[in-house]
């Protein structure tokens, strides 16, 4: 059985090694929110009410009567939320020299010039 050098093209006599590095990768994302409302249904609920403003005397000359109506009623509004994301470049920083938790945030990390990839 070979070795996974000689299957990954490796030359015998050779001295392969593996490297590793801890790297912080961050990413910008930008979330834009939207919402589509679709046709509204508009239904009565119960009697209309209907409320006296003014003491205005019946047959007065010039007597006006002043009223307001209302109307208690049910409206569906049938609403789509969703949201769309942008995402930027990514970038990636060394671990810092000296820490050794990974879950340091990448500032005082050096960049990793030209390190940087692009999301696609």
């Amino acid at each position: 059985m070979s070795s996974i050098y000689e299957r990954q093209g490796f030359l015998e006599g050779g001295c392969p090694t593996n490297a590793s590095e801890e790297v912080t990768v961050t990413v910008p994302v930008t979330v834009h929110a939207y919402a589509n409302c679709g046709d509204i249904a508009v239904n009565c609920m119960g009697s209309s009410i209907i409320t006296r403003n003014s003491d205005s005397t019946p047959g007065d000359p010039g007597a006006v009567s002043v009223f307001t109506v209302s109307q208690r009623l049910r409206v569906d509004i049938p609403i789509d939320f969703g949201a769309d994301a942008d995402v930027g470049d990514g970038h990636v920083y060394f671990a810092s020299s000296g820490s050794s938790d990974s879950s340091d945030p990448p500032t005082g990390n050096r960049p990793c010039n030209p390190c940087s990839f692009k999301c696609v």
